[in-house]
């Protein structure tokens, strides 16, 4: 019997991806296709605020003005979520984000774009992301067994992965070609592709949806009392060990993006735009390849102990990065660096799917969002104030550290931006350490999967 159960299992974790369904292969299609629009949008209005203003600062401002926003509205979105059908969620957002685009548009046709127009563009998309965000996670959970979990977590990490090997040089042609006009029309059409793709995803998917409502139905007067914030402390309280790796979650995921913003002006600081877009090319073949192994490698067991290994080798890499200028071992540092970045991500998405509970997603996943964008917003806009104000001007020219470590990583421009990358390069060395020796590596042993996480 047990033989019988075993070799079951085992045909089913082998089978090929084609089994995934329909409903999950429209959905991640529009995802990626909406996507392509906004990672050519991202590389291309950094370049343009950069090359506007010079300021690191200014640079990190934007970014955070479309992080911050989110953290103060997801609790509420979290529970809109949870409450309403996803697909009318995601699609709202993506058709509210192409008239936002289009009035980003009617200011560039009109030669009038200002830094100050991207902070209100950036911040109404952090809006719009609030909502599309816990949407889009809790509906693969929703239409998927937990066993392809993993898998799909390596195909998600594979379309942003590929984008981002071909978007920086993609971005960089067409701004020469078509200007930043041309861009922006490429992500509108991109955003209404994807959401016809999404709506279509879940027509397949049959009565998925209107099951999750009559659950939610079911359930209302315990629901009614849940909030997104309620919910989170009745769930980490049940499970503390799941509030450890959100700790762990937000401060890596603070130090990974901090030095993923700053390698731009880091590059650009010895380098042309076309070497930035082939460093960040690079980095995405590697992130394709780490996110390929996840989905051919199946279902992992302990995929804390991988993830952790994972983001050990990542922390090195950004260190890597702070010490030198060569471009080829910016190329080899960031290449490494998202190979296991991507593979470690997707590991850990996965786990968080397996021990949530899909009707609750929405508004647990919420609440974590919060956690990681307001880390990343202060880790960011700290980080580009100590550019400007702290680290660069230290290791200036007769800077206060030009003759203490200016001999070990070098003086002049980009060089103090490359000394926090040693800084958060050692200190994500420590929490990955800190986590090996701890319960959070057995977490995949000591908190159980989420029951009916994966029902239809």
């Amino acid at each position: 019997m047990n033989t019988a159960n075993e070799l079951e299992k085992e045909n089913y974790q082998s089978a090929s991806l084609t089994m995934m369904g329909r409903p999950f292969y429209l959905l991640w299609c529009g995802e990626t296709v909406a996507l392509i629009g906004a990672s050519l949008m991202e590389f291309a209005l950094g370049v343009w605020v950069y090359q506007k203003t010079g300021s690191a600062l200014d640079f990190s401002g934007v970014l955070v003005a479309a992080i911050l926003p989110a953290v103060f509205i997801m609790p509420i979105a979290g529970g809109i979520v949870d409450r309403f059908d996803r697909r009318y969620v995601m699609v709202v957002a993506d058709l509210t984000a192409v008239a936002l685009l289009l009035m980003l548009a009617w200011f560039l046709w009109h030669n009038s774009l200002e830094v100050e127009h991207l902070y209100a563009f950036n911040i109404a998309v952090s809006l719009i992301a609030a909502f599309r965000t816990p949407a889009y996670t809790a509906s693969v959970s929703k239409l998927l067994p937990k066993e392809k979990y993993t898998q799909a977590s390596g195909l998600m990490g594979v379309s942003s992965n590929v984008l981002s090997m071909f978007a920086p040089l993609a971005a960089g042609s067409l701004m020469a070609a078509i200007g930043l006009q041309g861009i922006v029309f490429i992500d509108i059409t991109a955003f209404a592709m994807g959401s016809i793709l999404i709506w279509n995803a879940f027509f397949y998917a049959g009565r998925a949806s209107d099951n999750i409502n009559k659950i939610r139905g079911d359930d209302a007067k315990t629901e009614a009392v849940s909030g997104s914030v309620a919910l989170a402390l009745v769930f980490f309280r049940n499970e503390p060990l799941m509030l450890w790796l959100l700790l762990y979650t937000v401060l890596q995921q603070g130090f990974v993006t901090l030095a993923s913003t700053m390698i731009m002006p880091l590059v650009l600081s010895h380098y042309s735009e076309n070497d930035l877009g082939v460093i960040l090319t690079v980095g995405g073949v590697g992130g394709l390849i780490g996110s390929i192994l996840l989905t051919v490698m199946g279902e992992l067991k302990r995929l804390m102990l991988w993830a952790l290994a994972a983001d050990v080798v990542l922390a090195f890499c950004i260190l890597l990065v702070g010490v030198n200028t060569s471009f080829n071992l910016y190329c080899v540092s960031v290449f490494t660096a998202l190979l296991v970045g991507g593979f470690a991500q997707g590991c850990n998405h996965s786990l968080w799917m397996r021990k949530i509970p899909n009707k609750y997603q929405g508004r647990i996943f919420s609440i974590i969002n919060v956690a990681a964008l307001l880390t990343i917003s202060i880790v960011v806009m700290a980080g580009g104030f100590s550019a400007d104000h702290i680290f660069e001007p230290a290791l200036s020219e007769g800077g206060l550290l030009e003759q203490t470590l200016g001999p070990w990583i070098g003086t002049g421009k980009g060089r103090g931006i490359g000394l926090m990358f040693v800084i958060c390069g050692f200190i994500g060395v420590l929490i990955s350490l800190v986590g090996f020796l701890t319960r959070l590596r057995r977490l995949d042993l000591i908190v159980p999967d989420a029951p009916g996480s994966n029902e239809s």
